[in-house]
């Protein structure tokens, strides 16, 4: 039987990756991770390092790489991601408006560019079983950001999360290109609370089987 495609999806911090670890080894689903090479480490410290030098790179990047992982998916017959690249423009527009602001990011040329590459792709992409958002107020973001000291992540300014938050959050409510189901995990440690990791994975299966008609 063809396993379903799944997506996790929210802000930076709120929990994608580990819920996709557990729910890889509830579902027998195969994981194809977001932060999976050493190139993405890098090249995210020279991001937060120097966001209009690499801004563009970045985008390209991961573009490239949910691309690959989406045909990959669909080739060997369904798997979960835990990053959209349907969700993928926010962070390039928050880029460009930076930059005309007067802070760091990309030009709206580079924005331009990349959005139109991504609509090409998008056009190619097979879209999710089901997406998963995960939505997360910011001072618990921060935190896990902090927790999990991933480079030089950790110093990114509050501001910064809370625009992308408030942009995933309206990002969802017009997200359209498959069922999706939005799970508050604020409260939820499901990375060390078995309640709250029953909890999680249980929404996610119940979803899951009205999706496909179980």
């Amino acid at each position: 039987m063809k396993k379903p495609v799944l997506v996790i999806d929210g802000v930076v911090g709120c929990g994608k990756t580990t819920l996709a670890k557990i729910l890889e080894k509830e579902l027998g689903m195969p994981l194809y991770e977001e932060i999976g090479s050493q190139d993405t480490i890098n090249l995210l410290d020279r991001f937060y390092a120097k966001r209009t030098r690499w801004g563009f790179t970045l985008q390209i990047h991961f573009l490239n790489t949910r691309f690959r992982q989406i045909k990959d998916i669909h080739a060997n017959g369904g798997g979960m991601l835990d990053r959209s690249i349907f969700g993928d423009r926010l962070f390039a527009e928050m880029m460009a408006e930076d930059l005309e602001d007067g802070g760091e990011g990309m030009t709206w040329e580079e924005f331009r560019t990349y959005s139109t590459l991504l609509d090409s792709m998008l056009e190619h992409a097979q879209a999710p079983t089901l997406l998963v958002y995960l939505e997360c107020d910011v001072d618990t973001a921060i935190e896990r950001i902090n927790k999990r000291d991933r480079g030089l992540e950790s110093q990114v300014e509050r501001g910064y999360w809370e625009r992308l938050n408030d942009k995933y959050a309206t990002w969802y409510e017009k997200y359209d290109a498959s069922p999706k189901v939005k799970i508050n995990v604020a409260n939820l440690d499901y990375a060390s609370c078995e309640e709250d990791r029953k909890k999680v994975v249980e929404i996610v299966k119940a979803e899951l089987a009205k999706v496909e008609g179980r």
